[in-house]
């Protein structure tokens, strides 16, 4: 039987789930709850490189990191999103006071400007489509105006939402704004930005301006800019469907947040489209090809309004062969519901222990 060796390169330590996090930045769950080291994956023969793989060289079949250059058969790319930080005037010259909270780990900064938050306004952030998880700005904005009334805190939360209305769960998110906070979230669509500062707690669009004690934006976001590096696509990656293989060469696959397609971009369908890529690996190794079928991942989001209430979507897909595009279902609650947040519970616990045992 043909073997192979599989080597995971990722700069960090450990894991730390995006999905739930919002939980313990609210202080409803530990940081450790969410975070996991690699112990599993190298006790089955997978070489974890603690490394940042800074350009892939498809012609030598090489990923170069800071240490090491990695030959290969196959390349399965994973790297997330980057922050398009010019789209928001001042924002690159105040980054640190200015958390974001969408990739892993960063969420730990987020947690310490709530923290430290005196009183004033909470200003979130909601960029334009397509950006990681789409519903999880409303989910920070109900969770924000929660904590505020729990710990009784001055202000109100402005959501500042750069989409022109929300774009899927509109209904049951809109209804826990008005019937849990309706003086505790102002969300205003369509705002452009113009500039901030978080020297002056200041920020400037085109329906006014305004002061903040605390505020925690998400800019505009693409593929992270190893995809660029190695010619996958411009803004997200190019990936042919239903294998992910990359539209420019059929030796890497591209999964998760960097693919451009209809498909929401959320932890569940990168996991997914994690094992079908390994599938469809593991069969080339084997018989020298590989089929992949029509039905595509799945994701599945979760957004909690409070510490017992929440929502699900879930989006499946099908791949139309015969007119080349994605062809979506999506599956969203009808209402809020303790069962919804239960669920998520018991998903991302399962999910977890899929990944990392």
């Amino acid at each position: 039987m043909p073997t192979a060796e599989v080597t995971m390169v990722e700069p960090k330590a450990a894991f730390m789930s995006c999905p739930m996090s919002v939980h313990y930045i609210v202080g409803h769950r530990s940081e450790g709850s969410l975070v996991q080291d690699f112990t599993a994956l190298e006790r089955i023969g997978v070489r974890h490189l603690q490394d940042t793989a800074e350009t892939v060289d498809r012609a030598a079949r090489v990923v170069v990191t800071g240490t090491e250059r990695l030959h290969y058969d196959f390349l399965v790319l994973s790297p997330g999103i980057d922050y398009m930080e010019e789209a928001i005037p001042g924002f690159a010259e105040h980054r640190k006071k200015l958390p974001v909270g969408f990739r892993a780990f960063e969420q730990q900064a987020v947690k310490a400007a709530l923290d430290a938050y005196e009183g004033g306004n909470i200003v979130l952030s909601v960029p334009p489509m397509p950006f990681r998880c789409p519903i999880a700005p409303y989910e920070r904005a109900a969770m924000f105006a929660a904590w505020m009334n729990d710990n009784d805190k001055p202000g109100k939360v402005i959501l500042l939402d750069q989409n022109p209305g929300i774009p899927i769960g509109k209904p049951v998110i809109s209804a826990a704004f008005a019937e849990l906070y309706p003086d505790r979230i102002e969300h205003v669509n369509g705002v452009e930005f113009q500039s901030v500062d978080a020297e002056t707690k200041m920020i400037d669009t085109d329906q006014g301006n305004l002061t903040y004690g605390m505020a925690a934006l998400v800019p505009p976001q693409q593929a992270a800019g190893l995809i660029r590096r190695a010619e996958l696509g411009a803004l997200w990656a190019k990936v042919d469907f239903p294998t992910f293989q990359s539209a420019f060469d059929e030796d890497v696959y591209v999964i998760g947040d960097s693919v451009g397609s209809k498909l929401p971009k959320s932890g569940h369908l990168a996991f997914e489209s994690g094992i079908r890529v390994a599938r469809h690996i593991a069969d080339r190794v084997r018989d020298g090809q590989a089929e992949a079928a029509l039905d595509l991942p799945s994701a599945i989001c979760f957004a909690a309004f409070n510490a017992s209430e929440a929502m699900e979507v879930n989006v499946t897909a099908q791949w139309d062969d015969f007119l080349s595009e994605i062809k979506r279902q999506p599956l969203v609650d009808k209402k809020r519901s303790a069962n919804a947040l239960t669920t998520a519970e018991v998903w991302s616990t399962s999910v977890w222990a899929q990944l990392l045992g």
